[in-house]
C-alpha cells in the first residue's frame, strides 16, 4: 500500500468517526424537524388569524433602463476608468401577493401540524437514547 492510499484511508476513518454517534444525528434531526413544524404551524395560525395568506410570485425583471458606470457588475456597458453609461437588465424580482384561504383546509393542516408537533415531542432526546443507548 502506497503512502497516498494510506493517507487517503486515515482521513476517511478520521471523517466518519467525527459525523457523531447515532444517537447525537437522531436528536439532530428530531429537533431539525421540531423547529420546521414550529415554524409551519406558526405560519398557518397567521393565515387563518389574517384570513389570506402571502405568496411570492417570481417576476422576469426584463425591463429596460440606462445604468451609470462602466464595465462589468453585471450589465451591458461601455466607459472609461469605470464611467460610462451601460444598459442593464433586470434580472427576477420577488413579488409577495395575497392569496385567498379556505379556512376549513387551513384548519385541517393545522390540527396536523399540532399532531405532528405532539409526537415529534415524545420521540425527543429520551426515545433516541432509548433506541441508541
Amino acid at each position: 500500500m502506497n503512502r497516498a492510499t494510506a493517507a487517503l484511508g486515515y482521513f476517511a476513518l478520521i471523517g466518519l468517526t467525527s459525523c457523531g454517534a447515532p444517537e447525537e444525528r437522531c436528536e439532530a434531526r428530531v429537533s431539525s424537524e421540531y423547529r420546521q413544524v414550529s415554524r409551519l404551524l406558526a405560519e398557518v395560525q397567521a393565515n387563518i388569524s389574517r384570513g389570506y395568506a402571502w405568496e411570492n410570485e417570481i417576476r422576469d425583471g426584463g425591463d429596460f433602463s440606462f445604468c451609470a458606470g462602466g464595465y462589468g457588475g453585471g450589465y451591458d456597458g461601455w466607459g472609461w476608468g469605470g464611467v460610462g453609461y451601460g444598459t442593464c437588465y433586470g434580472g427576477t424580482d420577488v413579488v409577495r401577493k395575497r392569496v385567498a384561504i379556505d379556512p376549513a383546509a387551513e384548519m385541517r393542516k393545522r390540527d396536523a401540524l399540532q399532531q405532528r408537533l405532539k409526537a415529534l415531542s415524545t420521540q425527543g432526546p429520551e426515545a433516541c437514547a432509548a433506541r441508541y443507548g
